[in-house]
């Protein structure tokens, strides 16, 4: 019984931000498909770690922990990522942009609000912010566009209707 224990409590960690991301059906992860990536890396190394560490079980758990650790850092909805843009070209993007051009409906509570704020302002991009936490009129328009889910943007009269994604974002700015 101990040992089925360990073996649900080993899975149960490295499952966690697989299952975190799948549960979010509107996240990005979850219609590209890599949250059933990560449910399956996960189940693999967890096989895997049982498989090459038998029966030291105690070193099982120095494993199962960092693997975890890592998979929690992995970044959402392609927040790292910037396509074929170095970080000097992207700013140079960034320099030509108003703030009048990107508009992000966010709330206060937003977890991907903070994160898609803080790779535009990291990046040095302009925007405007309507919070619907403290802006009813934020709300009327945001419920006019059909929006489901925050960050909400509007990229130059294109709308964002899927979270931030780095990529999409720079994309919608390229000429």
């Amino acid at each position: 019984m101990t040992h089925r224990l360990a073996r649900t409590a080993s899975a149960a960690i490295l499952l966690l931000p697989a299952v975190c991301h799948a549960v979010d059906s509107g996240s990005t992860a979850y219609r590209s498909g890599k949250a059933a990536g990560y449910v399956l890396g996960g189940l693999l190394l967890f096989f895997l770690a049982r498989r090459l560490l038998g029966g030291l079980a105690w070193a099982r758990w120095l494993i199962v922990p960092a693997i975890a650790i890592a998979l929690f850092r992995m970044q959402p909805f392609g927040a790292a990522g910037s396509g074929d843009l170095d970080a000097d070209k992207i700013h140079a993007l960034a320099a030509g942009v108003r703030a009048d051009e990107v508009l992000m409906y966010s709330t206060t509570e937003c977890v991907y609000c903070a994160q898609a704020k803080g790779w535009l302002s990291q990046n040095g991009f302009a925007f405007t912010e309507c919070n619907m936490s403290v802006s009813p009129a934020c709300v009327q328009d945001f419920t006019r566009f059909g929006g489901t889910g925050t960050p909400y943007l509007v990229v130059r009269g294109r709308h964002m209707k899927d979270g931030f994604d780095s990529d999409q974002f720079l994309a919608l700015l390229s000429p």
